[in-house]
């Protein structure tokens, strides 16, 4: 017989208990979040950050901003040309060839015999029937002088020389001036060349046309280094140029600032004699004669042509070009020192501020990226802080594109095919050709720091009277 199985006592009756806060139902989920709500905002990179990184990426924003400012602003004048699209492609100088009214007199002040023998030739060989050649030569160079001489033996009816230095009693500036003798109707032209430029030969013909049409006193040509491949900085060098004569100068000029170069500028004896001459010892005298004559309201034509442009002497090494951008650099800051650019209306004003400051702004943003990049990534700042630090990569990129383009128009204005080397060079040698810049600007400052000048009176605010007509204060600056 079996016997039924025992049955266990019952245990205790359980009764469930609700949460406190009932957790909504989310359908294919795998059940609420682990971490509490309150817990969230403390998993943010930013979180647990001291004051000091609070202030640290402030400031790193402001120096971000600062920097994209620039380089847009860079981008901005450099596509003037497309903005403005009647401009685009249009050169001032292939207008038709009109008779001969203006007498010229080409000044070279040479400081070194490099390149200056092919210099005077091919200005004596202009396509125009009045033209004298005025070369300055110090009488302490002797190579120079024979180089010179020898130009005068090959063309005797152009060139001339005048000596300068304590022996010949003669200062750079009294020789420049002397450029007035050679115009007896005291309404010539007076054009400037570096040793070493060589000017195309219906150049004169060309500007004297647009003096006719524009009646300017002023005329600026455009002139820059031939694109080559080698040395690694001229393709860089060449494009920089390409784009400052192309459009960059017409920017700063709508502006009401034109600042003339050292190279190509054709300027009126009457204007030359009012500014106290050429003065040939003077680093960028260009630049304060436009800064001077563009307050004056002189009417000031910037004429390009692709086919005249003239072709400068590229530097010989690396330290020529250093030295180069020194010279750009002093002249900018003695041009700042003189205050003449106060003198211009307020929005020229800031342009012209703009100009003289900004080799020493570039050096600064130069230096703000290195070390801006380089202290993100040794102290392992957070993935937002790098990002915010690269962002002037951006833009950069773009200004890279636009090179690459540039060079492929300068390498056309050659009658050739831009190669691949010299488009990589463009945007590869940007970098080191920074370093130079900042070296340029560093080694200038120190030499117009170790220089003291007495305080030199300019000249007259009062605009010279040209062919019977005054030149008033609010005429526009460039034509």
């Amino acid at each position: 017989m079996t016997s039924a199985p025992a049955f266990a006592a019952p245990g205790p009756v359980l009764t469930p208990t609700l949460p406190a806060t009932p957790t909504p139902f989310v359908p294919n989920r795998g059940g609420p979040p682990s971490v509490p709500g309150e817990d969230v905002s403390a998993a943010l990179p930013w979180a647990d950050w001291s004051s000091l990184q609070w202030a640290g990426t402030a400031l790193l924003a402001v120096l971000v901003a600062l920097v994209l400012t620039v380089t847009i602003g860079r981008i901005v004048r450099r596509l003037y040309l497309v903005r403005e699209l009647e401009e685009l492609g249009h050169g001032d100088l292939d207008g038709p060839v009109l008779p001969p009214a203006h007498a010229f007199t080409a000044l070279v002040p040479a400081h070194g015999p490099a390149g200056l023998a092919v210099t005077l030739d091919l200005l004596a060989r202009q396509r125009h029937p009045d033209v004298r050649v005025l070369v300055v030569v110090d009488v302490d160079d002797a190579l120079t002088l024979d180089v010179a001489a020898s130009a005068v033996r090959r063309h005797p009816e152009r060139v001339r020389i005048v000596r300068t230095g304590p022996l010949a009693g003669r200062t750079p500036v009294a020789a420049s001036s002397l450029a007035d003798e050679l115009s007896p109707d005291g309404d010539g032209i007076v054009g400037v060349f570096s040793a070493g430029d060589r000017p195309h030969p219906r150049l004169f013909a060309l500007v004297d046309s647009v003096l006719t049409r524009t009646d300017a006193d002023a005329v600026q040509h455009a002139s820059r280094p031939a694109l080559a491949a080698t040395p690694w900085w001229t393709p860089r060098s060449t494009v920089d140029r390409w784009w400052w004569s192309r459009s960059v100068v017409r920017s700063h000029g709508r502006a009401g600032f034109v600042p003339l170069s050292d190279s190509t500028l054709f300027v009126r004896h009457a204007w030359l004699a009012w500014a106290g001459g050429w003065d040939a010892s003077r680093v960028e005298a260009g630049l304060a004669l436009g800064v001077r004559m563009t307050a004056a309201g002189a009417r000031i034509v910037i004429a390009t042509s692709a086919e005249a442009t003239t072709v400068e002497r590229s530097p010989g090494g690396l330290r020529d070009l250093a030295r180069a951008r020194a010279t750009w650099v002093r002249g900018c800051l003695q041009v700042l020192g003189q205050g003449d650019w106060r003198r211009l209306r307020p929005g020229a004003r800031r342009r012209a501020l703009g100009v003289l400051t900004e080799p020493l702004v570039d050096a600064a943003v130069t230096i703000v990226m290195a070390v801006t990049v380089a202290s993100t990534v040794l102290v392992g700042a957070p993935v937002l802080v790098v990002a915010l630090a690269a962002l002037p990569v951006l833009p950069w990129m773009l200004s890279q594109l636009l090179d690459v383009g540039a060079t492929t128009e300068a390498a056309a204005e050659q009658g050739r095919r831009a190669t691949s080397r010299e488009r990589l060079l463009v945007v590869v040698g940007s970098v080191p050709d920074r370093l130079v810049t900042l070296c340029a600007v560093v080694t200038a400052v120190a030499a117009e720091l170790a220089i003291v000048r007495p305080r030199v009176v300019g000249p007259s605010t009062s605009a010279p009277v040209l062919a019977g007509r005054p030149v008033g204060l609010d005429e526009s600056a460039v034509g």
